[in-house]
């Protein structure tokens, strides 16, 4: 019988994070976190542990080890969540690093296993890291009163973090080693007005619910928009302009390959991306009743 496999996570201070906890521990894996965030995570999935195959073990208890895989998710530093000791030379460790695609800068590959690069997230609570500022910035003129604006022709391929959390869940649950470099987005192209019209749509009818005060135009469904498919594929190698260039979609092609190795299902979001954006939303609006 194979073992349940032990999956280290680190930089948990975001949705994305928690989508992981939540998937994971709907399987039979050994959840291992920082001892910083040991207490806080166990008495939150309290209930989930109760039901779950799943553990969750504290850093101090179980070490880094041949045969573990250590997801990185996010900026970092990750050595203050494994207090001062990266141990990230353990022999037969699989490390992945998690960074979201609108932060230019450079990753020293040479200590990773696979850097996966994140495009268009809609993460369910906002943080500094995974929001796009765009979408942050047409939210902030929502509720400011102001009708938000888009800015240029530039499409984006949205993405709910539990669809991202699912896919890679699955390669860590699985002996399918991971590429050197991933890339993740959606499968469809999303204009800035299409996805103005849904925003601003979600925001009426969540306002409206708020005060009661709702019209025809918050009960009529509105039409899902025409949005295309792409394949799966790499771009064509021939030279385009930088219009062309700003709408391309990230290649999904090895994404897509290493899910079909593991399971025969490759990369299929689930999220509509409707609900996506109203996670996103609820997210927005519960920090502001916090503050």
């Amino acid at each position: 019988m194979r073992q349940a496999p032990v999956i280290h996570l680190r930089g948990l201070d975001s949705s994305i994070g928690h989508a992981f906890i939540e998937r994971i521990l709907r399987t039979n894996a050994r959840l291992v976190v920082a001892r910083k965030h040991h207490q806080e995570i166990t008495q939150k999935y309290a209930t989930e542990l109760q039901f779950s195959e799943g553990e969750i073990h504290c850093s101090d208890e179980v070490a880094l080890s041949s045969g573990h895989r250590l997801m990185l998710i996010g900026l970092g530093p990750f050595d203050e969540e494994s207090d001062g000791e990266l141990g990230f030379e353990v022999d037969g460790l699989e490390v992945i690093l998690m960074t979201p695609a609108h932060y230019d800068f450079e990753v020293d590959t040479e200590w990773l296993d696979c850097h996966v690069i994140i495009h268009d997230v809609l993460p369910r609570t906002p943080d500094s890291t995974w929001c796009s500022k765009l979408l942050e910035e047409w939210v902030n003129r929502l509720r400011s009163n102001t009708v938000p604006l888009p800015k240029g022709d530039a499409r984006h391929w949205w993405v709910s973090d539990i669809d991202v959390a699912d896919a890679f869940v699955r390669v860590l649950l699985s002996d399918e080693p991971f590429p050197s470099e991933l890339k993740v987005s959606g499968r469809r192209a999303w204009g800035q007005s299409q996805t103005l019209e849904e925003l601003s749509l979600l925001y009426a009818r969540t306002m409206a619910g708020r005060t009661g005060d709702f019209g025809i135009e918050h009960l009529t469904a509105a039409p899902t928009p025409t949005i295309e498919v792409k394949t799966l594929t790499a771009p064509s190698t021939e030279p385009m302009s930088v219009e062309e260039n700003a709408q391309l979609r990230p290649d999904l092609s090895p994404l897509h390959d290493v899910l079909v190795r593991v399971d025969g299902d490759g990369w299929r979001p689930l999220i509509p991306i409707r609900t996506a954006l109203m996670h996103s939303l609820a997210g927005y609006l519960q920090s502001d009743q916090s503050v």
